[in-house]
Protein backbone atom coordinates (compact mmCIF):
# COMPACT_ATOMS: atom_id res chain seq x y z
CA UNK A 1 0.00 0.00 0.00
CA UNK A 2 2.89 2.36 0.77
CA UNK A 3 4.34 1.69 -2.71
CA UNK A 4 1.02 2.66 -4.35
CA UNK A 5 0.98 5.88 -2.34
CA UNK A 6 4.52 6.73 -3.46
CA UNK A 7 3.65 6.02 -7.09
CA UNK A 8 0.61 8.33 -6.89
CA UNK A 9 2.72 11.04 -5.30
CA UNK A 10 5.34 10.80 -8.07
CA UNK A 11 2.67 10.85 -10.81
CA UNK A 12 0.95 13.87 -9.30
CA UNK A 13 4.26 15.69 -8.84
CA UNK A 14 5.22 15.07 -12.47
CA UNK A 15 1.82 16.32 -13.66
CA UNK A 16 2.22 19.52 -11.65
CA UNK A 17 5.72 20.09 -13.06
CA UNK A 18 4.57 19.52 -16.63
CA UNK A 19 1.54 21.75 -16.18
CA UNK A 20 3.72 24.51 -14.70
CA UNK A 21 6.26 24.28 -17.53
CA UNK A 22 3.51 24.32 -20.17
CA UNK A 23 1.78 27.29 -18.52
CA UNK A 24 5.05 29.26 -18.36
CA UNK A 25 5.85 28.49 -22.02
CA UNK A 26 2.39 29.48 -23.22
CA UNK A 27 2.40 32.65 -21.11
CA UNK A 28 5.83 33.67 -22.45
CA UNK A 29 4.63 33.02 -26.00
CA UNK A 30 1.47 35.08 -25.51
CA UNK A 31 3.36 37.97 -23.91
CA UNK A 32 5.88 38.05 -26.72
CA UNK A 33 3.39 37.59 -29.54
CA UNK A 34 0.38 39.39 -28.13
CA UNK A 35 1.90 42.84 -28.25
CA UNK A 36 3.48 42.76 -31.66
CA UNK A 37 2.30 45.32 -34.14
CA UNK A 38 1.82 44.83 -37.85
CA UNK A 39 4.92 46.04 -39.58
CA UNK A 40 4.95 48.76 -42.21
CA UNK A 41 5.98 46.95 -45.37
CA UNK A 42 8.42 48.69 -47.67
CA UNK A 43 11.27 47.98 -50.05
CA UNK A 44 15.02 48.43 -49.76
CA UNK A 45 16.64 50.55 -52.47
CA UNK A 46 20.40 51.17 -52.47
CA UNK A 47 20.59 49.97 -48.85
CA UNK A 48 18.03 52.59 -47.81
CA UNK A 49 14.44 52.40 -46.62
CA UNK A 50 11.99 55.28 -46.89
CA UNK A 51 9.30 55.58 -44.24
CA UNK A 52 6.65 58.33 -44.36
CA UNK A 53 6.72 60.62 -41.32
CA UNK A 54 2.91 60.52 -41.30
CA UNK A 55 3.22 56.94 -40.00
CA UNK A 56 4.13 58.46 -36.62
CA UNK A 57 1.01 60.63 -36.37
CA UNK A 58 -0.81 57.91 -34.43
CA UNK A 59 2.03 56.11 -32.64
CA UNK A 60 5.60 56.99 -31.67
CA UNK A 61 6.75 53.39 -32.25
CA UNK A 62 6.65 51.57 -35.56
CA UNK A 63 7.93 48.23 -36.77
CA UNK A 64 9.27 48.36 -40.32
CA UNK A 65 9.24 45.15 -42.37
CA UNK A 66 11.50 45.56 -45.40
CA UNK A 67 10.64 43.14 -48.21
CA UNK A 68 13.36 40.57 -48.99
CA UNK A 69 15.27 41.56 -45.85
CA UNK A 70 15.81 39.11 -43.03
CA UNK A 71 15.19 41.45 -40.08
CA UNK A 72 12.60 43.98 -39.03
CA UNK A 73 13.50 47.47 -37.84
CA UNK A 74 12.01 49.24 -34.83
CA UNK A 75 11.71 53.01 -35.20
CA UNK A 76 10.96 55.18 -32.18
CA UNK A 77 10.05 58.86 -32.29
CA UNK A 78 11.64 60.57 -29.29
CA UNK A 79 10.11 63.41 -27.26
CA UNK A 80 12.48 65.91 -28.94
CA UNK A 81 11.11 64.84 -32.38
CA UNK A 82 14.28 62.93 -33.27
CA UNK A 83 14.14 59.26 -34.26
CA UNK A 84 16.05 56.12 -33.43
CA UNK A 85 16.06 52.96 -35.55
CA UNK A 86 17.08 49.58 -34.14
CA UNK A 87 17.85 46.48 -36.17
CA UNK A 88 15.79 43.71 -34.56
CA UNK A 89 18.56 41.12 -34.76
CA UNK A 90 19.69 39.43 -31.56
CA UNK A 91 23.35 40.17 -30.88
CA UNK A 92 23.83 36.70 -29.39
CA UNK A 93 23.14 34.51 -32.46
CA UNK A 94 21.51 36.80 -35.06
CA UNK A 95 17.93 35.59 -34.52
CA UNK A 96 14.98 37.83 -35.50
CA UNK A 97 13.58 39.54 -32.38
CA UNK A 98 9.94 39.72 -31.39
CA UNK A 99 8.54 43.10 -30.28
CA UNK A 100 6.88 43.03 -26.83
CA UNK A 101 5.17 45.72 -24.78
CA UNK A 102 8.40 46.60 -22.99
CA UNK A 103 11.03 45.95 -25.66
CA UNK A 104 12.22 43.02 -27.77
CA UNK A 105 12.56 39.29 -27.11
CA UNK A 106 14.67 36.57 -28.71
CA UNK A 107 12.79 33.28 -28.87
CA UNK A 108 15.97 31.29 -29.55
CA UNK A 109 17.72 31.64 -26.17
CA UNK A 110 15.61 34.18 -24.27
CA UNK A 111 17.64 37.39 -24.57
CA UNK A 112 15.61 40.51 -23.84
CA UNK A 113 16.21 44.14 -24.81
CA UNK A 114 14.50 47.35 -23.73
CA UNK A 115 12.98 49.87 -26.17
CA UNK A 116 16.34 51.66 -26.48
CA UNK A 117 18.08 48.42 -27.50
CA UNK A 118 19.93 47.83 -24.22
CA UNK A 119 20.28 44.24 -22.97
CA UNK A 120 17.88 43.49 -20.10
CA UNK A 121 18.55 39.74 -19.96
CA UNK A 122 21.22 37.55 -21.57
CA UNK A 123 22.77 35.50 -22.96
CA UNK A 124 23.23 38.50 -25.31
CA UNK A 125 25.92 40.87 -24.05
CA UNK A 126 25.75 43.70 -26.62
CA UNK A 127 22.90 46.10 -27.27
CA UNK A 128 21.04 46.27 -30.57
CA UNK A 129 22.61 48.05 -33.54
CA UNK A 130 21.35 51.61 -34.07
CA UNK A 131 20.86 52.46 -37.74
CA UNK A 132 21.64 55.82 -39.30
CA UNK A 133 18.58 57.95 -40.10
CA UNK A 134 18.10 61.00 -42.32
CA UNK A 135 14.97 63.12 -42.15
CA UNK A 136 13.38 64.85 -45.14
CA UNK A 137 10.27 67.04 -44.91
CA UNK A 138 8.05 63.99 -45.57
CA UNK A 139 10.12 60.84 -44.93
CA UNK A 140 12.64 59.09 -42.76
CA UNK A 141 15.46 57.46 -44.68
CA UNK A 142 16.97 54.54 -42.79
CA UNK A 143 20.37 53.25 -43.89
CA UNK A 144 20.84 49.51 -43.57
Amino acid sequence: MENNSRRSFLKDTCKVCLLGAATFSIAEFLVSCGTTAKGFKTTVTDNKIEVPLSLFDTSNSQIISPRNYEYEIAVQKNTDNTFQALLLRCTHQNNQLIPTGSGYYCSLHGSQYDKQGNVKKGPAEKGLPHLTIETTPTNLIIHI
